[in-house]
């Protein structure tokens, strides 16, 4: 027997029906526009929760009213003070509008932008992918290397990408997040590193395996990813910071010894390595441009902003500020707007 599924509410989804009857109007606690007002807001907390899909009981919760309170008042049978209870759902309502309206007046960063860097980001990873060969792009934050990095996945075939942190640190930590990266169903740990190599296997075309924050990894995670080089002939781009190239060096550590060991075999698989320590100038410019500020004195003083640790996203941060303020006032982005931006965000520590 075929099942017949309506489609007029998403399964699951809280319902809110109009209440067909309002409050008693014979009621001496309550007067007609106390009424009208209930019918107002009844309207509004429907709009709102069903938008939201918050059921009755998280409405109540979130005006801090009691859930019996609340469904007495919404289906309009509560006997008490309506003004009282009206009040405290109109003040409600508009908390949320107000978090609505400053969520919305937030400015969205510039779109991606083909900065130098992001070219020669662009080209490490065309090598990497093209070549089957192992890359370490090592940019300081801010600078845009996984933004970059996210516009290469999305532009380009047979591309993946995940991001380590703490957490995945290990071996099995690692490859769990590949594993759900790559969509790779396997409930046998044992046989998880091939099911991942036979999906990053190379098939023509080539395919590339970004590990973003890959400074967090343990050195045998890092040969792990070695290995699906070697063996499943893919490309894989290391992208962290410059701890995750400096690790893999000899280096004199000044009494005569050597700090860390050699790691021959990642060593000499490295094919190119991309390293930038500060930003292009030009690059922090076309940032600026982008966000439509073009007083030199403006210029000027966001080029130090970018020029500081954080490089792009500083710049981004203030600029999102700044143009608040300068709408607020109904005013053009000017310096001081910027100023006082970066002067409110306190986060250039001494």
């Amino acid at each position: 027997m075929n099942e017949i599924v309506g489609t007029s509410q998403i399964r699951g989804a809280p319902v809110w029906e109009r209440p067909l009857q309002g409050p008693d109007k014979g009621l001496s606690n309550r007067s007609e526009t106390d009424i009208q007002q209930w019918w107002t807001l009844v309207d509004m907390v429907i709009a709102v929760a069903t938008q939201n899909g918050w059921t009755k009981a998280e409405v109540a919760r979130r005006i801090g009213m009691a859930d019996g309170t609340f469904s007495q008042w919404f289906s309009g049978k509560y006997t008490g003070r309506l003004d009282n209870t009206n009040k405290q759902v109109q003040q409600w309502i508009d908390a949320v509008e107000e978090t609505s309206g400053l969520a919305a007046s937030i400015p969205s960063s510039p779109a991606f932008l083909k900065t130098k860097a992001a070219v020669e980001v662009i080209e490490t990873l065309t090598w990497a992918q093209m070549a089957a060969d192992m890359v370490i792009i090592t940019l300081e934050a801010g600078m845009g290397k996984t933004v970059a990095c996210r516009q290469f996945l999305g532009s380009r075939p047979h591309v993946f990408m995940a991001t380590m942190s703490p957490h995945t640190k290990t071996v099995h930590g690692m490859l769990s997040e590949l594993a759900a990266e790559l969509d790779v169903m396997v409930h046998n740990p044992a046989k998880l590193k091939r099911a991942i190599g036979r999906r990053l296997e190379r098939t023509g075309a080539g395919t590339l395996l970004i590990v973003d924050e890959a400074q967090n990894l343990t050195d045998e995670a890092v040969d792990q990813l070695r290995h699906f080089v070697d063996i499943y002939k893919c490309g894989v781009a290391l992208v962290g910071n410059t701890e995750i190239y400096n690790r893999f060096r000899n280096r004199d550590d000044g009494k005569g010894g050597k700090e860390g060991p050699s790691f021959a075999q990642i060593k000499r698989r490295i094919g190119k390595r991309l390293q930038r320590t500060r930003p292009h100038e030009e690059d922090l410019r076309a940032f600026i441009s982008a966000w439509n500020v073009s007083d030199p004195e403006a210029v000027k003083f966001l080029i130090g902003i970018g020029k500081k640790g954080g490089a792009l996203g500083q710049i981004d941060k203030t600029m999102k500020l700044a143009v608040m303020y300068a709408t607020g006032r109904g005013e053009t982005v000017a310096r001081q707007h910027i100023e006082a931006a970066w002067k409110n965000r306190d986060v250039e520590w001494q």
